[in-house]
């Protein structure tokens, strides 16, 4: 019997790629992530179950590329094909066990994959311990100690405000609800453990789901709340009770601090 702590090794290092097959018409056939975990990590999927790491049952990917640290399969990353640009794909997941984190992985990884797929990346819904990591690297800078701007961008469905109101989970949302609809941005929240997309016209609009497909970027947005960021950072209580949005105030106040630090933003993101 195979034993199932026994983690893969990869002698030269180098972690696998699977991709997406073609039949003869063309059809395309994506990969499904939990079976193929249960099927050849399943050291990673209990992790996966163990920390209470969101993947949907049903959730497919285009590429699953293995993690690999010193000849180890460590964990892996999921990515889809964008509709915001052509040449970009999305990060749907990326998971490395609990003990081998802290080893650059992320950032090894959003390297490698840019340039194995020739591609750049687009991060979807990222947690507040993602974002952690792109600061220790760099990636991301935070400024009046809450709003951080990201060089990666990010990517996340768009929800009506009905449902942020509530507290409602991003685990426990229906995202047939969103209709395919989602936003890129690269401003988080670090006290709200949200991404944050400001209008583009500048006026304070909350989205709502009766909002024409057109003027979504005329629209103010914030994400759902992971739970284990709410179990960890209690960020569902923080942003009932966050001054900024009881005041109404809280759009407004996240774009005063991104425009009063727009040319050190912008040269900082200008720097290769």
């Amino acid at each position: 019997m195979v034993n199932p702590n026994k983690r893969v090794k990869r002698p030269t290092g180098l972690g696998e790629v699977f991709k997406y097959q073609k039949d003869e018409d063309d059809n395309i056939f994506t990969l499904p992530i939990i079976p193929l975990l249960k099927d050849n990590y399943i050291y990673i999927y209990r992790s996966i179950q163990e920390n209470n790491f969101y993947i949907r049952e049903d959730e497919t990917c285009f590429f699953f590329k293995e993690i690999v640290y010193e000849n180890e399969v460590v964990g892996f990353a999921t990515y889809r094909t964008s509709s915001f640009e052509e040449n970009a794909l999305v990060m749907q997941h990326i998971y490395v066990l609990p003990e081998f984190r802290g080893n650059h992985l992320l950032q090894e990884e959003l390297d490698e994959a840019t340039l194995l797929f020739e591609s750049s990346i687009i991060i979807e819904s990222p947690n507040r311990y993602i974002i952690e990591s792109l600061l220790k690297h760099r990636l991301a800078r935070v400024f009046d100690n809450r709003i951080v701007v990201s060089r990666i961008p990010f990517i996340v469905p768009l929800v009506n405000q009905e449902e942020l109101n509530k507290g409602t989970y991003l685990e426990d949302y229906d995202l047939s609800k969103t209709n395919g609809r989602s936003k890129v941005s690269l401003i988080y929240d670090l006290e709200l453990c949200a991404v944050v997309g400001l209008a583009q016209d500048d006026e304070d609009r909350d989205y709502t789901d009766d909002v024409k497909t057109d003027d979504i970027a005329n629209y103010n947005n914030m994400s759902l709340a992971y739970k284990i960021d709410d179990e960890k950072f209690n960020c569902i209580e923080k942003r009932n009770n966050d001054s900024w949005i009881k005041e109404g105030t809280y759009y407004e106040n996240v774009r005063k601090i991104v425009n009063d630090n727009d040319e050190i933003i912008q040269n900082w993101l200008s720097i290769i």
